[in-house]
């Protein structure tokens, strides 16, 4: 059976199984015309739904609800202080499939939720943030920090049976009767309407009265907490942006308008171990700026490398010449004058960096360019090729001794009977 995101194109459907040259009773083999064909229609035959999203964007021009309300709904005057609500009725048929269905859970955020949020412990706050991060329209349109900040200051409200939020209304409607106004859509557990801005002055005749069918449970989340935890995230995320740029010494007696114009190019992007952020030889796709975890850095020397038989072959091998850590910068002086990389940069640990796209970079005023290609310094440019091969050298005896020195220890051991790790002999320096 078929689910809403699983809705079929017949045209294209009919279009792949018309497909000439598929595999057949006659054709043993597709053709590689015909592969290539189905690969490029298979995926059209699905229809998938686009979701409904809150009207949180600030550059949203069509729609200001949340859910999938009638264009023709009418509002209250002050309904953008209520918001945004998270429809807690009571009857299980009507959840959402993601969307806790366990009557105790609700009624365990109804509880912590009729508490005023300085008096919710931070095991209360964790419970709200893990309800509201499985709700659709909450994590679609938040950031897990604006999710993780709202959860700590939303609001619980009570509206009984056939309460309503009083509409905003016209000459020409009838006040007295609301739901006349449009056709009403129905709303269940984890259902949101409302917007988290107040609406733009030229939206302000598309309006909407919501009314309750049987009493309701609502998260409630206040314009002014929004717009205060959206402004906070904000600046804090700018300070962090300012602490790793003056954090590397190249930056620290920068002026500030400068440091401003590098920031607003500046994104966070996360990293796992062994990325490799630059290649030898290759110019820098962006400049990078460490704020957590460190990385290696490496240069490729030809040595000589001996085969299996005892030959020896000419192979290129990676030489460890550093680190770069916290709070140090790398890529500019090869963004900016479009030079390759003398090194290869790999990450070592999980690494977050503030990174400016090569483009922006090139974009910045001339007088900032200028300003970096005086004061930043190539890293491990001192290091010469004969440099290299000592350590390439050094680290190929360390590793023969090493290899030597074990099995002269093996060999010994096992002469005189004595097996690491069984019996009297199992001791925790032989594991490792």
């Amino acid at each position: 059976m078929l689910t809403d995101f699983q809705k079929l194109n017949y045209d294209q459907l009919d279009a792949l199984l018309h497909t000439d040259g598929l595999q057949s009773k006659e054709n043993l083999c597709s053709t590689e015309e015909a592969h290539q064909k189905f690969m490029k229609i298979y995926p059209k035959i699905f229809i998938k739904k686009k979701p409904i999203l809150p009207g949180i964007p600030e550059k949203r021009t069509i729609g200001v609800h949340s859910c999938n309300f009638c264009t023709n709904a009418v509002t209250a005057e002050d309904f953008h202080n209520i918001h945004f609500y998270l429809n807690k009725m009571k009857n299980p048929d009507r959840f959402q499939p993601s969307f806790p269905k366990s009557r105790e859970s609700v009624q365990n955020l109804i509880k912590i939720l009729k508490k005023i949020p300085i008096l919710r412990t931070e095991e209360e706050h964790e419970a709200v943030y893990k309800i509201m991060k499985v709700i659709p329209d909450i994590n679609e349109q938040l950031s897990e920090e604006q999710i993780k900040e709202i959860s700590k200051v939303v609001l619980r409200e009570y509206w009984v049976k056939e309460s309503t939020v009083p509409p905003q209304v016209t000459s020409v409607t009838n006040e007295s009767n609301p739901t006349e106004v449009a056709s009403s859509d129905m709303f269940g557990v984890g259902c949101c309407f409302g917007t988290l801005v107040p609406l733009p002055l030229k939206k302000k005749h598309d309006v909407l009265t919501v009314l309750t069918e049987e009493n309701c449970d609502f998260i409630k989340i206040p314009s002014i907490n929004y717009l205060r935890v959206k402004e906070d995230i904000a600046k804090h995320e700018q300070q962090a942006k300012e602490e790793v740029i003056r954090g590397s010494p190249f930056y620290q007696n920068w002026p500030m308008i400068f440091i401003f114009k590098l920031t607003a190019q500046l994104k966070w992007r996360k990293f796992p171990t062994d990325y490799v952020f630059m290649e030898e030889g290759e110019i820098s796709k962006y400049v990078g700026f460490i704020k957590s975890g460190h990385g290696n850095a490496y240069r490729i020397i030809p040595a000589l490398v001996k085969r299996p038989l005892g030959k020896m072959a000419k192979q290129m091998r990676q030489v460890f010449i550093g680190q770069l850590h916290r709070h140090q910068s790398f890529g500019e002086t090869s963004v900016l004058l479009q030079t390759p990389s003398t090194y290869t940069l790999k990450a070592a640990t999980p690494v977050e960096l503030g990174v400016i796209n090569a483009t922006d970079v090139l974009a910045l005023d001339p007088v900032i360019q200028m300003l970096l290609l005086q004061i930043i310094q190539p890293s491990f440019e001192n290091i010469t090729f004969e440099d290299l091969k000592y350590k390439y050298i050094n680290n190929k005896k360390e590793m023969e001794w090493r290899h030597k020195k074990e099995v002269i220890l093996q060999e010994t051991l096992f002469y005189n009977g004595i097996r690491p790790g069984l019996g009297k002999w199992l001791h925790t320096h032989f594991e490792k």
